[in-house]
């Protein structure tokens, strides 16, 4: 399914089936069901999430800055011999990483960022979030698609590490996010790829209807759609014109007196 699908089936489906469960819908579990819908493709460089996070003209400001960085650091090895030649190499380095597609250079600053975050937790004790955050990003620039995030342990991740922030903000996050995850990773059975529940396990959870950019998968999505549409409908747009009628009707029987 493409991102805008997930976006959408995911977090619309979460959050009424929160709201029919009685709980609170608010802002932040609204964010972590938007998150939950799109973190299962950060394994895939050229996913909506990280084309939203890292869209290409940021790609194109880095390169510049890292081709510049690249240059400036040959000629002043060159002018003051600073660590030669070992400082040509890194220079052109900096500048042939500006030459990658954007798919690859995106799996690069994953894997530098992961590294930054990495260094920041131990080098000034940030805390362990930021280096799970970072050894998370790390390992998922380097997972193939549809590896460790389309699994259970996924969605047990995602939901563990949402549920002790909810200790913390004394706020339920937990649920929003770990549905919506889980229901990203239900439209992908939906695909002839389909995933791997339970790695090392072979066993693949896959009911073919479709295949993404075929006339299946438009027929597929416009469905999936529908249906959210109607829960949402159900679950917050019905409640609140009834409620308007109500008010509605009091605000005329006062006036009136009828």
């Amino acid at each position: 399914m493409t991102g805008r699908t997930h976006l959408i089936v995911s977090t619309g489906v979460a959050l009424s089936l929160l709201h029919m469960l009685g709980q609170q819908v608010t802002l932040p579990a609204a964010a972590a069901a938007v998150i939950g819908s799109l973190l299962p493709d950060i394994d895939e460089p050229n996913s909506l999430l990280l084309q939203r996070t890292l869209p290409k003209r940021l790609i194109h400001i880095v390169k510049f800055i890292l081709a510049l960085g690249g240059l400036g650091l040959i000629l002043y090895a060159k002018l003051t011999a600073f660590y030669t030649p070992y400082s040509y190499g890194a220079g052109g380095l900096l500048i042939a990483s500006c030459l990658v597609n954007h798919r690859l250079f995106r799996q690069l600053l994953m894997i530098l960022l992961g590294g930054l975050l990495l260094y920041a937790a131990v080098a000034f004790e940030a805390g362990p979030w930021w280096a799970a955050i970072g050894a998370l990003l790390m390992v998922c620039a380097l997972l193939p698609h549809r590896g460790l995030t389309h699994t259970v342990y996924g969605v047990a991740i995602y939901a563990g590490l949402l549920y002790f922030v909810s200790i913390v903000l004394d706020m339920p996050l937990w649920l929003a996010g770990g549905i919506s995850y889980a229901l990203h990773l239900l439209c992908d059975v939906l695909t002839k790829q389909g995933i791997q529940p339970l790695p090392p396990f072979r066993w693949k959870w896959k009911v073919p209807l479709m295949s993404t950019g075929k006339f299946s998968g438009f027929l597929v999505e416009s469905l999936c759609i529908t249906v959210t549409f109607v829960l949402v409908w159900n679950a917050f747009v019905k409640p609140m014109g009834e409620a308007a009628f109500v008010i509605l009707r009091e605000l005329k029987t006062s006036i009136l007196g009828i």
